[in-house]
């Protein structure tokens, strides 16, 4: 149904006054609220304790590895934020293994409490089950002591006894039977036969004794099992072997090594996740740099390609352009040469490296032998 007039009124009136924080202070908290760890989700990412990291990490890199171009700048700076956030994740966690390797021992300690208590819980629904177990352990059995303790206080407080059906119901369970159980309707005659009612008692029980001596001696009758059954699970306990739980609370240091816990799992996430981006971008930049140098070699080649060619230097050549180009292919070493031809007076030869002839002319006498 749609909103009243009145109602539409009042939520502008709520939406003008809850503006949120309007101080810095309060704004930088509010958008903290959602913020546990700082590794993943928008927000601050690194703490402001780490950005100076970075920021350091991201000068040495360039400086090692020299980026040339702006992506690869970019990918500097990722593999600078991410392998702080790498360490950070490492350090969570061997921070968490080292406080819960202090605390092993004390926690394996509670952790048996603990299980023991939750058995206890269940004794009135399932008293058979719940009795075995408890006795299993020294948690356990100082817990059905301390049961048993606790009825003996109410049976023998000095301003008069609290000990009731519920009693009786309390001591059945704990003995490891239900209330409706056999057993347990003999707790409940003694019971009755404190408050003089003996109909439930056998003729032997308390037998020639007059109404408040019976009495009496139901009541001794029932301190009597009470301590009965403390004395019991004293004598059971010191049959327990304390060898085998003191070996399995030696390994709990080595046990709590790794940490099951949620936010534990998280901090090795992130590290991984960090890890695997670090090396990505990593690889990103080698694959960007290589690529700017292969341009690089590309435009080198082009430039000197169309560069002019240069002219050769007159006079730089002892032998002249068209002597070096009648100059033949040396023969192969061990082939023979065919001998000069035979000239007459006034020739000159011209032979190559190999003896060979390369050009007959005629000799110009100079003007001085003229």
């Amino acid at each position: 149904m749609p909103a009243s007039e009145a109602r539409i009124l009042a939520n502008r009136e709520n939406a003008r006054r809850s503006t949120g924080p309007k101080s810095p202070e309060g704004k930088e908290r509010s958008r903290r609220n959602g913020l546990k760890h700082g590794m993943a989700g928008r927000g601050v990412v690194v703490p402001e304790g780490e950005s100076a990291e970075v920021e350091r990490r991201e000068s040495d890199l360039k400086t090692e590895m020299g980026p040339r171009s702006t992506i690869g700048a970019i990918l500097i700076r990722q593999m600078a934020t991410l392998s702080v956030r790498m360490e950070r994740g490492a350090r969570q966690e061997m921070a968490s293994v080292a406080s819960r390797a202090l605390r092993a021992s004390e926690e394996y300690d509670e952790a048996r409490i603990e299980a023991a208590e939750q058995i206890l819980a269940g004794l009135a629904d399932d008293p058979r089950g719940a009795f075995r177990r408890l006795r299993k352990s020294p948690e356990g059995v100082d817990l059905l002591i301390e049961g048993w303790r606790k009825l003996r206080a109410e049976l023998t407080r000095p301003a008069g006894s609290r000990w009731d059906l519920s009693s009786v119901g309390k001591a059945a369970n704990l003995a490891g039977f239900p209330v409706e159980d056999e057993r347990a309707g003999r707790l409940s005659a003694l019971t009755r036969a404190t408050w003089g009612s003996f109909e439930r008692l056998t003729d032997r029980d308390g037998a020639g004794l007059d109404r408040d001596a019976r009495k009496a001696w139901a009541f001794a009758e029932l301190v009597r099992c009470v301590d009965g059954q403390i004395a019991e699970l004293q004598a059971h306990r010191e049959s327990l072997d304390f060898g085998a739980i003191e070996r399995d609370r030696a390994g709990a240091g080595d046990r709590s090594l790794f940490d099951p816990s949620r936010e534990a799992s998280l901090a090795r996430r992130y590290e991984s996740e960090a890890r695997r981006g670090f090396f990505k971008a990593l690889k990103e930049f080698r694959e960007v740099e290589a690529e700017v140098d292969a341009e690089e070699e590309v435009e080198s080649a082009e430039s000197a390609a169309d560069a002019p060619a240069e002219a050769p230097e007159v006079g730089r050549s002892e032998v002249p352009l068209a002597s070096c180009r009648e100059i033949p292919t040396p023969a192969p070493i061990g082939v023979p040469t065919r001998p000069a031809p035979a000239v007459g007076r006034g020739y000159d030869l011209a032979r190559g490296l190999d003896g060979r002839v390369l050009a007959v002319g005629r000799m110009v006498p100079s003007p001085d032998s003229r």
